[in-house]
């Protein structure tokens, strides 16, 4: 079963972050096996190059292992196994987990993903066969659960099971590290062209994609465009030995049948039986007409094959030249949220920025030798404390409390050691301080800033957000700018409000936002900021890690920026401009 639930708004918690869709194998039904690739030494490696060789006939990307989701998709198999028998695991309830119980490791799929340190967008598959191969081999004869497995925007995948006596369970999770709508290849068929040993017949699944239809039909044939504009289908014929067989065909509405023309015969498909299949439609106006075709299995025991050469996946973005000659998880961290955006896959502003500008070693008390090594970009810092720890701990490297630091005035030097140097005089939003000079800096929000547990703020959700912020640091009111935006989140640890702006766009972003922006230190603020040479209302907040900008100007996708506040706490820290990229 799938489900998509959309993020909530209005809440009063910051940590609320965007779910995606599950899927679910409720019975263990007639199984299709799949061509084997080499045996590797762990069964589920083994499972995994069997998905892989899937993805290679599509020229997507190979997933790889990730052990967050590893320990989230064991965890929740764990969980299934302690409280087995609990009537809440059934159906959709079969993904969630209830606190206080046995095992308990979150609530929702995407809730153990972030526990045990994934920042990605996750999905999730479960089957109850008794066999990850078994359960895999379903998944790919479906519609739903396929989609999972042929999607290029999922690159990252983790297992779990358990299989004692009459509790078996896997569990799959896999995972996006950046989100689009568009992805390459454009188009993705299923069977892929060429393909052979295709099952023949299909008993449906949760939810059921072809409502009405007197099951079992034929194998599912499904058409995914992930390229840009709108895309329409309009039909689909198949055929057999010179004649047109009978199909169902229909558009998915659904999370990741969107987009996805399914088809499938009326009825069973005959064995050792060449079909090709033509789907027609318009992307954008523009018609389309896709011809592919398989053969379907002579007998039980053939599996999926496709002879010939294996299509090459598109390659992945190159790294840069300050992060390739960064330590590994740097690059790794860089390619999986910004590589999207240099590759022109993603839309969206930099999360560190297109390049490290400086790699240096700075003082830390708790690092060999008393120093560690940095990497600065645009829009952050990148840390590594300790490089002899944990790789697979999604706080090998951190993320500086940088504007923590430069409001308050110290620069961190260990756990518990300051060096103290003064706010930082660089401006909060606009054009560099020549240019900007009346614009408030980090100085100016030092009176209004919790960063020794003081300033803190009464809980105001639903209020507007008029309230503005000079250099000087004085708070005044500007009622005309009340209609933009209101408080909508409310955290306690720290005793800020957040506007709405902020919140809403926080819980549609694919990552962690306590390692990437921290908590909030301030209340929303309007201040008068040079922009390009012009004078505007900007609404900025300060939190731990970042500092967000709102600028009404602004094209509806920029009007939420990060600060540059890598490049604004190198400025301070050194007393001269950085350097270029």
């Amino acid at each position: 079963m799938t489900q998509h639930r959309t993020p909530p708004r209005g809440r009063s918690r910051l940590r609320t972050w965007l779910y995606l869709p599950l899927a679910l194998l409720l019975t263990a039904l007639p199984v299709l096996s799949a061509q084997a690739p080499v045996k590797a030494a762990d069964p589920f490696d083994e499972v995994l190059a069997t998905i892989n060789t899937y993805r290679a006939w599509l020229g997507l990307q190979p997933m790889k292992r990730h052990p967050a989701l590893d320990a989230a998709a064991q965890g929740h198999a764990r969980y299934y196994q302690l409280n087995f028998g609990d009537p809440n695991l059934a159906g959709m309830g079969l993904h969630a987990q209830q606190p206080g119980r046995p095992g308990f490791t979150g609530a929702t799929m995407q809730d153990r993903a972030r526990a045990a340190g994934y920042t990605g967008w996750v999905n999730e598959n479960i089957g109850i066969s008794g066999s990850m191969a078994a359960s895999v081999d379903w998944f790919i004869a479906t519609i739903n659960h396929r989609l999972t497995l042929i999607d290029p925007r999922y690159t990252e995948i983790g297992f779990g099971a358990v299989n004692d006596g009459n509790v078996r369970i896997e569990v799959i999770d896999v995972g996006a590290p950046s989100w689009s709508d568009t992805a390459t290849p454009e188009w993705v068929a299923w069977p892929p062209d060429g393909t052979t040993g295709v099952g023949l017949r299909f008993w449906g699944e949760a939810p059921n994609p072809f409502p009405g239809a007197s099951y079992p039909v034929g194998y599912p044939i499904t058409l995914k465009y992930h390229g840009p504009g709108n895309v329409t289908f309009e039909r689909a014929t198949l055929m057999a030995n010179g004649r047109t067989v009978p199909v169902i065909a229909q558009t998915g509405n659904g999370w990741l049948t969107r987009r996805t023309y399914m088809i499938a015969a009326t009825s069973p498909l005959e064995p050792g039986t060449t079909y090709t299949i033509t789907v027609e439609g318009h992307v954008d106006g523009a018609p389309f007409s896709r011809t592919w075709s398989f053969r379907t299995a002579n007998g039980d025991g053939e599996r999926l094959g496709r002879p010939g050469p294996v299509p090459v996946a598109p390659p992945l973005a190159a790294l840069p030249p300050g992060v390739a000659a960064a330590d590994r998880a740097v690059q790794d961290l860089w390619r999986t949220t910004d590589g999207y955006i240099a590759q022109g896959a993603d839309a969206r502003s930099w999360l560190w920025g297109p390049d490290t500008f400086a790699a240096l070693k700075e003082a830390y008390a708790e690092s060999p030798g008393g120093s560690r090594q940095v990497y600065y970009f645009d829009k952050s810092r990148m840390e590594i404390t300790n490089p002899g720890g944990d790789r697979t701990s999604p706080w090998f490297v951190t993320n500086g409390l940088l504007v923590r630091d430069m409001i308050r005035g110290e620069i961190q030097i260990g756990d518990n050691a300051f060096q103290s140097v003064g706010p930082a005089a660089v401006p909060v939003a606009g054009d560099p301080a020549p240019q900007n000079p009346d614009a408030p800096t980090y100085a100016s929000l030092r009176g209004v800033a919790t960063v020794a547990n003081d300033h803190r703020a009464p809980n105001r959700i639903g209020a507007a957000v008029q309230e503005t912020l000079n250099k000087a640091g004085a708070v005044g009111v500007e009622p005309t700018l009340a209609g933009y935006t209101t408080l909508a989140a409310y955290d306690e640890v720290t005793g800020h409000n957040v506007a709405a702006v902020f919140h809403n766009w926080l819980t549609q972003q694919p990552w962690n936002p306590i390692y990437v922006v921290g908590r909030p230190i301030t209340e929303p603020y309007w201040v008068r900021a040079r922009v390009q040479g012009v004078d505007q209302w900007v609404l900025v907040q300060a939190f731990e890690r970042r500092l967000l900008t709102y600028t009404p100007a602004n094209a509806d996708e920029w009007q939420v920026e990060m600060g540059n506040v890598g490049r604004h706490y190198y400025q301070w820290r050194y007393g001269s401009p950085p350097p270029s990229p």
